[in-house]
């Protein structure tokens, strides 16, 4: 089978149960805060990665009202537009890949989602994610970390999946020339260490 097109149908199959295991976790409130220090405007223009249920969207969407979440799976799309019925228009089924960033981004999230896309496809998509920043526009991102790129296909409650584990000179590298970068910081969360970057245009 399709490794991408498995963990799509993972997603699908259990948004429900998935994202209830989650929901006491949290919204990543630092993070959204320290994100938005970097961009001195009202209402700055922010694309989510992988919004999940919208979990995190409530926080940004204190600071700003221009938002867009994507995320692979219909089923979790769904349930985000069940939360935030308000502002349901705001999330669309999308696969990163290949996807068209709207133009003049100011804040780009990507919280544990760039973790299902393999080392050929990240270069492409950090590159359409530079091409459509702001000057001094930033990409907000969090990964598995592995001091070697590895790929593993992993099976738990929620059936099969496939990850995608970086350290942070792999990004640096796939991103190019044309990033700078903030301070790299670390993570241990359930046994899994974890890194987070910021990059900016």
């Amino acid at each position: 089978m399709n490794k991408k097109q498995q963990t799509i149908d993972v997603y699908n199959a259990t948004a429900q149960e998935m994202t209830a295991k989650f929901a006491g976790i949290g919204a990543r409130v630092e993070d959204i805060l320290h994100a938005f220090s970097y961009v001195q405007k009202d209402s700055p223009k922010v694309v989510e990665i992988g919004c999940g249920n919208g979990r995190d969207a409530r926080e940004i969407l204190n600071h700003t009202s221009d938002y867009l979440g994507i995320d692979i799976s219909s089923e979790i799309i769904r349930l985000a537009k069940e939360a935030l019925p308000e502002v349901s228009s705001k999330f669309i089924v999308a696969d990163v890949e290949g996807f068209e960033f709207p133009e003049w981004t100011d804040i780009i999230f990507s919280f544990a989602s760039l973790l299902h896309t393999p080392r050929e496809k990240l270069q492409e998509v950090l590159q359409n994610m530079l091409s459509a920043l702001n000057p001094w526009g930033i990409v907000f991102i969090s990964l598995k970390y592995s001091d070697v790129y590895e790929e593993l296909t992993k099976t738990d409650e929620f059936w099969t999946r496939t990850y995608y584990y970086y350290c942070p000179q792999d990004i640096l590298d796939l991103g190019g020339k044309d990033y700078s970068w903030n301070k790299v910081e670390y993570q241990d969360l359930r046994g899994q260490k974890w890194f987070t970057i910021i990059l900016w245009k």
